[in-house]
């Protein structure tokens, strides 16, 4: 019978270390979780290439080109004053780029007599160097054979959020040609571009303009443009008439 008693009590015993597995498995842990949201405002580079004297001046004939542009005459002068205004959220490096026609022509010097023919720029202007730094000047000539003198000028100092840059130059003056060269009644285009990219990680004005052609020549292709940099064009178109010899 003792026996019996202690089965019964190893049984009891068991069911009573079973029960008290069961209670631990229910036991309930303290936690806790915390989550900290850093926000962030993406910026931006934008800006926009005014014109001002030449925007203004009339169109009578609503063709695209200013009275005064049409039908020029050689050493005509002619108002145009291109800046840059940064309406972007971020401090920026800005650059203009100046696109004259070449044209192999006969000139006339300043005592009147003829100058032998030679590939001439179209279009004269005088730069403010004292804001802008020139940067580059080439050639370029396309399939055609049409050539164009390409200037490239960095604006000396970064523009900030709302700033406007110095003009870069004020006007534009007709080459002194002589007429029955081919210019008459043709029209030729001068073309400013305007470009920027961030002031930030940019380094400075000369090594932040190869990052921005790098940047353009990867993106040439692509329809949807980088958020750090920015173009803007405009184009002057004029109606030429030749001097007499």
């Amino acid at each position: 019978m003792e026996f019996s008693n202690k089965k019964k009590i190893g049984i009891i015993t068991l069911a009573a270390l079973a029960g008290i597995s069961i209670i631990g498995s229910s036991v309930a842990y303290f936690t806790s979780t915390d989550t900290k949201n850093n926000p962030f405002t993406v910026g931006s580079v934008r800006t926009i290439l005014h014109e001002g004297r030449w925007d203004d001046l009339a169109d009578t004939d609503h063709n695209g080109i200013p009275d005064i542009a049409e039908d020029i005459i050689p050493n005509k002068t002619i108002p145009k004053d291109p800046t840059i205004e940064n309406i972007g959220k971020n401090p920026a490096w800005v650059y203009l780029e100046v696109r004259v026609p070449i044209v192999n022509i006969i000139t006339a010097q300043s005592d009147g007599s003829r100058a032998p023919k030679a590939d001439t720029e179209l279009y004269l202007f005088t730069p403010d160097l004292n804001h802008w730094q020139q940067l580059s000047k080439i050639v370029e000539e396309d399939t055609d054979g049409n050539k164009a003198a390409v200037y490239v000028f960095g604006y000396e100092t970064v523009l900030d959020p709302g700033q406007t840059t110095a003009e870069l130059f004020s006007q534009v003056q007709f080459c002194n040609a002589i007429e029955e060269q081919g210019l008459e009644d043709s029209k030729q285009t001068i073309t400013v571009k305007s470009m920027a990219i961030q002031h930030e990680e940019s380094g400075t004005m000369e090594e932040a303009y190869g990052k921005f052609i790098n940047q353009e020549h990867v993106t040439e292709n692509d329809t949807t443009k980088p958020g750090d940099g920015t173009t803007d064009t405009t184009e002057l178109t004029t109606e030429t008439e030749g001097q007499d010899e």
